[in-house]
């Protein structure tokens, strides 16, 4: 999967595929989500290495503000729901005006890099996240070009939904430790 997503990203085009039965679908999707989670978690893992090396401060992540700020079940609709959904319509759902275009592929790789650097907002450290940028996007971008792929493939439902999986993975269990009261640090 991660070579058919590589061939794609160097040479993106719009080119729906319409003959896959859900199985097949549903296959390419779970496939996407684990490689999604497994380069930015590792991504992740290597920044956190870095800061703790190097003493950087990174100041709060904007996932702090929200579980001090709101319930559970408003994270999960904020995080799981409404942020893929606007997200998506936002970065993928202008690619169908591109469709026919010879301009496409720059608007998949424009797609990809305004969800990154969006996503720089995140971050409330210093002048030195600006230093940090492309390391601290890097698993927005990786996910950028996954949520790109399936959205040309399959439609923007299966990007909403792909990108509601790996917002939902990767907050599920923080949601489950406010839950039930547990400590998050």
């Amino acid at each position: 999967m991660l070579k058919n997503v590589w061939k794609y990203v160097k040479s993106p085009t719009y080119r729906e595929y319409k003959e896959g039965s859900l199985t097949y679908k549903k296959t390419i999707f779970f496939s996407l989500l684990k490689w999604n989670l497994f380069l930015g978690l590792s991504i992740v893992f290597f920044n956190s290495t870095l800061v703790k090396l190097f003493g950087l401060e990174m100041g709060n992540h904007a996932v702090s503000e929200l579980f001090s700020k709101y319930s559970v079940w408003s994270i999960f609709f904020l995080a799981c729901v409404l942020a893929p959904f606007l997200e998506e319509l936002l970065f993928r759902g202008p690619l169908l005006f591109f469709k026919k275009s010879p301009y496409f592929k720059y608007a998949y790789y424009l797609s990809v890099l305004l969800f990154g650097i969006v996503h720089v907002f995140n971050f409330e450290g210093g002048r030195q996240i600006y230093y940090l940028t492309p390391l601290l996007i890097a698993p927005q971008l990786i996910a950028g070009f996954f949520l790109g792929y399936i959205r040309v493939k399959f439609g923007l439902k299966w990007s909403i939904l792909l990108h509601a999986a790996f917002n939902t993975v990767l907050i599920g269990p923080m949601l489950l430790m406010k839950f039930f009261n547990l400590p998050l640090e």
